[in-house]
């Protein structure tokens, strides 16, 4: 159909399917056929009339809210500037340790990404002649 996926159907729109109901009678085929949009979206936009008396659409969903902010969030930064060659997994279990905050990887990850953070590899990470790393090696996170 007509409409995009996941987006509020327009206003002007909820309110011609509203009227071509009540003032015109039409039914929920002819509606859809008149506006180019599925009897899916008339059956919708209707029964909200019905049930609210509006023709607004339902609120958005906003997700879950991170766990990570305000104090939380100046802890992370603390300890990503502690130790920013950490990993992000043991970011994370040392954040979880030391906040007591139920958290994931993942959650950590975006977190960091809000806060400015990315990770760099370390241009003294070359391998010596004898193999093994001089320098700090390896990546760490840095602020952009």
């Amino acid at each position: 159909m007509g409409m995009s996926v996941g987006h509020p159907t327009p206003e002007k729109l909820r309110i011609a399917i509203v009227r071509a109901f009540h003032e015109q009678g039409m039914s929920y085929k002819e509606i859809a056929e008149l506006l180019g949009i599925g009897e899916a979206t008339v059956s919708r936009v209707l029964r909200r009339y019905r049930e609210t008396g509006s023709v607004e659409p339902r609120p958005r969903g906003g997700g879950n809210f991170s766990p990570i902010s305000g104090t939380a969030a100046a802890q992370l930064s603390a300890l990503v500037e502690e130790r920013p060659d950490m990993t992000l997994s043991e970011l994370t279990e040392e954040f979880v340790k030391r906040t007591g905050v139920r958290t994931s990887r993942s959650s950590v990850g975006r977190a960091l990404h809000r806060l400015g953070f990315t990770r760099k590899k370390s241009p003294s990470s070359r391998r010596s002649g004898t193999g093994r790393m001089s320098g700090s090696g390896g990546e760490s996170w840095l602020r952009c």
